[in-house]
């Protein structure tokens, strides 16, 4: 019994420190990031490539990220928390790599426990970002649009489009929006190719929202900033040790970094601003920040609707695709035996 017990208590250990130190292992839910990752996906994220994060939420129970399974009931304790600490990594993170991170507007979960969220990342601490007509622009310059993103497409046909054909070319999201035979479907750029080539008599355009109108759900909700998924910014994505000035305007791009992700206490009221119950015209970034977005861009929940994201929430690399399996069925073989320890690029 002993020597059993030593033997799963080592097992355990080793497991733990390879999990939080090293790698670990995530499933993909969501098509947030077709082609690139897919629903039914299993994932490793490497831990290594940006430093681990040591744990923030110290009291909680190995292996459970967030709540017991099937309960509301929290795996951790969170009235212990340590400072935000990260150990070297072999490399920095750079633009167009795919990160998983903590969801960051999970603001009444600790850090480390809130949910994983995989988006690729666009812009770097201290670039200026812009969208233009769905173009991400980085620094004035744009930025290369791969050939696994998908944007929606808008489709006018003269007749109701077949399901089976729909079907032969793994097109699953999307459909009809309105009674005209008009239909959207969010597709990558060889895809609406092939379906040109298929369907010559097709009306196939790119799905635009119109330039200087405003969407209360994207950041940063404000009519002074009249940004839509499609039309986004300029804005300069906040780095470490960055001072911006501040005031009544640009103090909603801001306030949720000062407040909620750097722990301080922002009151605004008139034209004063207080930090900590001291006046400030000026703030020095404590933290450096990142702007991600979903390679499937028009069914993605990113940093246009939700803002930057901080590096204390940085969880690691997505590495590699090990196991992948059709939550649909869709196919005779529900295994994606194509994906299996596939390179995510």
């Amino acid at each position: 019994m002993r020597d059993w017990l030593l033997a799963i208590f080592w097992a355990f250990l080793l497991a733990w420190l390879l999990r939080t130190f090293f790698v670990q292992g995530a499933f993909i839910p969501s098509s947030s990031m077709e082609e690139t990752l897919l629903p039914g996906d299993f994932i490793i994220i490497s831990k290594v490539h940006y430093g681990a994060r040591l744990p923030i939420t110290p009291i909680a129970i190995p292996f459970i990220q967030g709540n017991f399974p099937m309960t509301e009931r929290a795996a951790y304790l969170s009235s212990i928390q340590l400072p935000y600490l990260r150990l070297p990594g072999l490399d920095e993170v750079k633009r167009n790599d795919v990160l998983v991170f903590n969801y960051p507007t999970e603001l009444e979960k600790p850090v480390d426990k809130r949910t994983f969220f995989v988006k690729r990342c666009v812009g770097l601490p201290g670039d200026t970002l812009q969208i233009i007509s769905k173009q991400v622009v980085i620094n004035e310059k744009p930025l290369a649009v791969r050939p696994t993103f998908k944007m929606m497409r808008h489709l006018k046909a003269n007749v109701p489009l077949s399901q089976k054909w729909l079907d032969s070319l793994d097109i699953h999201e999307g459909g009809l929006v309105s009674n005209q035979f008009e239909y959207e479907f969010p597709m990558t750029d060889s895809l609406t190719h092939l379906v040109h080539h298929s369907q010559p008599n097709l009306i196939i355009r790119l799905r635009m929202e119109p330039k200087n109108v405003s969407q209360a759900h994207v950041f940063p909700y404000s009519p002074n900033y009249p940004f839509n998924p499609d039309f986004w910014g300029p804005v300069v994505i906040p780095a470490k040790g960055m001072t911006i000035a501040l005031n009544d305007t640009n103090l909603v791009l801001y306030e949720k970094i000062i407040r909620d992700y750097e722990g301080n206490i922002l009151e605004n009221a008139g034209n004063t601003i207080r930090i900590n119950g001291e006046i400030q015209t000026s703030y020095t970034f404590k933290l450096n920040y990142f702007f991600v977005l979903g390679d499937n861009r028009d069914l993605s929940s990113d940093s246009r609707f939700w803002g930057f994201l901080p590096e204390n929430h940085l969880v690691g690399k997505a590495w590699i695709s090990f196991f992948s399996i059709d939550p649909l069925g869709r196919t005779k073989q529900k295994i994606r035996w194509n994906r299996i320890f596939k390179t995510i690029h």
